[in-house]
């Protein structure tokens, strides 16, 4: 059976990666993106979503989501790291296809109902989608396969501060009541980001096995790999959003740590993940009450690289 699935994504030059592997997957059926602010703003994230999908032929519906956090100012948008229109400067052409007639977290509770317990939800933003989602209807976490969220750092240090990752940091609160709430929740933070890189000679190649789908990915990659050579000495760029997918896939690629989840929601420390393993306990309230979930905290680099590159070889195939 198919994972249907639902992408919650601020594209976002890794979120195409991440869209470009659902896509190509065999055993994947992309039902919708739902955007979020993040990379780009949220209705540059609409507009990116829609490009992409009548760009490669796909179906799927946009619904566009929040555009700002719940109770903060929002954070400028990640153009130094994805460009001006999130795609390093590609042009992908605008979309003649309009947006869903639902807000995000109305389409997400809709489709819950149509399909219950059949759908996974990849997050690959900031969280305030999910968060909206749990505030009109509780329930749905009863009603949703799974929820699997790319953000946080647990054992490493952040990126956008010494402790805070992007997404949790562009809405903390939000990220701080997904991780509380009682679904089945797997988190993929940087511990399993980070250890992977798509070197430019990896890109040519999937460009070269998939110009339909890798050509626009490694011209794309060709703008993220000078931001990560030049802010962290890394020969190429790091494709964070495509962890949740291959979770889904090839879950033998990484390894698990169960526990409780919290996020720092103010002061110097906002964003940071905190982490209680299963079984232990300490003074800190804030994991009361709270449930275990699943945390990726390694990969290995060599079996993803090969997952990824032969499910872009089999599309073109």
């Amino acid at each position: 059976m198919k994972h249907k699935i639902i992408i919650d994504t601020d594209p976002g030059i890794d979120d195409a990666m991440a869209i470009a592997y659902a896509v190509a997957h065999p055993d994947i059926e992309l039902l919708a993106l739902t955007t979020i602010f993040g990379n780009v703003q949220t209705h540059e994230a609409t507009r990116n979503a829609l490009a992409l999908l009548e760009h490669w032929g796909v179906a799927a519906d946009v619904a566009e989501g929040e555009s700002a956090p719940l109770s903060m100012p929002a954070n400028e948008p990640s153009y130094l790291v994805h460009g001006s229109n999130g795609f390093g400067e590609v042009d992908i052409p605008a979309s003649t296809r309009t947006k869903h007639a639902l807000d995000a977290a109305d389409y997400i509770i809709e489709a819950s109902k149509r399909y219950p317990g059949e759908i996974t939800v990849c997050a690959v933003g900031p969280l305030t989608n999910l968060a909206r989602l749990l505030e009109r209807d509780p329930d749905v976490v009863s009603r949703l396969k799974a929820v699997i969220v790319m953000g946080g750092a647990v054992h490493r240090k952040g990126n956008v501060t010494p402790v805070a990752e992007a997404n949790f940091w562009n809405d903390p609160d939000a990220a701080d009541a997904v991780l509380a709430a009682r679904w089945p929740l797997v988190l993929a933070p940087l511990d399993c980001t980070m250890p992977v890189v798509f070197t430019p000679d990896f890109m040519q190649s999937v460009a070269k096995e998939n110009p339909a789908l890798g050509t626009p990915l490694a011209a794309m990659a060709e703008f993220y790999a000078r931001f990560y050579r030049s802010h962290l000495g890394i020969g190429g760029c790091v494709p964070h959003d495509v962890m949740p997918l291959s979770w889904l896939t090839v879950p033998g690629a990484f390894r698990l740590q169960k526990g409780a989840l919290a996020v720092v929601t103010d002061g110097p420390a906002i964003g940071q993940t905190l982490f209680q393993p299963g079984g232990t306990q300490s003074r800190a309230r804030c994991f009361d009450g709270r449930p275990d979930h699943m945390v990726m905290v390694d990969t290995d680099p060599d079996m993803f690289l090969a997952d990824y590159m032969m499910v872009m070889t089999r599309h073109a195939g």
